[in-house]
């Protein structure tokens, strides 16, 4: 299990299955230019792409309902009997394993579960589920180089409004509004997920690319010994905030294996 909450972003396999209330956006073939001088896990450079469909929006609880009615499938939470939860007023980085926290009860049995929340992001998912609901759907997790030419829409700089993350711009994500995690000013109206589209889309109509929650890729640079792809996660979530985990721009890759 993953020690944060993440997410599945998805790009249509040939067979191009969609499931009903997916929206994809087509970016075209071309040349790309990626990553950020002098950064060392995403160096600036320029790519070449294949054309690709990727989902507007982060997959919700209702879609994944879905899933999990059609297949029966048990989730890796479920199987291990934990998950990792975090609420408002512990320490940084405080997370902790909280026995029954699953997808549908995301910070434990005790807690309220995802009742009235259909249309906020799925959590609590692992990468073994994100791969499970790609390969009944019929579709695919992006790599890392097609989430960033997508959530970038053809920005160049480190957020897809502009150079700066200003308060004026923090209305545009979903991310931790505080000094630390004690308490969240709540600027951005939510204190864990919002619902999915709740702010305004980037400049090819992607849906929180940046905040909310972090979102599954394949990093294709990467394998284990056994030629195993690592998880890439993209985007920041609504728990990164300047002080902690701020990989809620463009640029960072965050590592999932």
């Amino acid at each position: 299990m993953l020690g944060i909450t993440l997410l599945i972003a998805l790009a249509l396999s040939p067979q191009e299955k969609a499931l009903e209330g997916i929206t994809f956006v087509t970016v075209n073939a071309g040349d790309y230019t990626v990553g950020e001088e002098g950064h060392l896990r995403n160096p600036l450079r320029q790519i070449t792409l294949d054309t690709f469909e990727i989902a507007a929006t982060e997959i919700t609880n209702a879609q994944f309902a879905f899933f999990i009615d059609a297949t029966g499938y048990v989730t890796d939470a479920e199987k291990n009997g934990f998950g990792m939860t975090f609420k408002e007023g512990m320490d940084d980085w405080d997370w902790k394993s909280t026995p029954g926290a699953t997808w549908r009860k995301p910070f434990g049995p005790m807690q309220k579960g995802i009742e009235d929340q259909e249309n906020h992001p799925v959590t609590q998912i692992s990468f073994n589920d994100a791969q499970a609901f790609c390969a009944w759907a019929g579709v695919r997790l992006p790599t890392v180089e097609e989430w960033e030419v997508a959530a970038r829409a053809g920005e160049s700089a480190r957020w897809p409004w502009g150079s700066k993350f200003t308060p004026k711009s923090e209305y545009r994500a979903n991310t931790w509004q505080g000094v630390s995690h004690h308490k969240n000013t709540l600027d951005d109206r939510f204190l864990f997920t919002a619902p999915v589209a709740s702010y305004p889309p980037n400049a090819w109509g992607l849906y929180d690319v940046i905040g909310n929650v972090f979102e599954y890729c394949v990093d294709d640079s990467l394998s284990d010994s056994q030629g195993v792809l690592y998880a890439a996660g993209r985007g920041g979530s609504w728990w990164c905030s300047s002080g902690t985990c701020n990989f809620y721009n463009l640029v960072d890759i965050g590592q999932m294996h």
